[in-house]
């Protein structure tokens, strides 16, 4: 079989350009909310076909909520290391990273209130002389 160099150069690209395509990176990203102790995980992915499977876990103890989307929301107990795999539904390539969530310090406002707050009766005498 003999290609014209018009038909490899072709060739070449498309073979370039379905290695880029298929290539996916994944990122993490997140948002807190200091009054309520709640974080919003999200990863997000770059490349591939824009199609992507989530799948998240844990790579130390403790419990993640069954998710399979690009994001979640949890209010951590303690600190913990997520890792999210993402896997392109039409290419097969997979791809996955690791984000470290710690505890948060909710902002709670406290309001102290006395004893008989509110109504201070105050009574007294004075004596002497001018």
């Amino acid at each position: 079989m003999k290609y014209s160099m018009r038909t490899l150069l072709v060739l070449a690209g498309l073979i370039s350009s379905t290695t880029l395509f298929a290539q996916i990176k994944v990122t993490t990203q997140i948002s807190s909310d200091a009054s309520t102790g709640k974080q919003l995980i999200q990863a997000m992915v770059t490349g591939g076909s824009g199609q992507y499977s989530y799948a998240w876990g844990l790579s130390t103890p403790g419990v993640v909520p069954p998710n399979t989307a690009s994001e979640f929301l949890l209010a951590p107990a303690q600190e913990a290391e997520y890792i999210v795999f993402v896997r392109d539904k039409q290419t097969g390539v997979s791809a996955y990273t690791t984000v470290v969530v710690k505890t948060l310090a909710v902002n709670e406002k406290h309001i102290l209130r006395m004893p008989g707050e509110g109504k201070l009766n105050l009574g007294y005498s004075a004596t002497g002389s001018n």
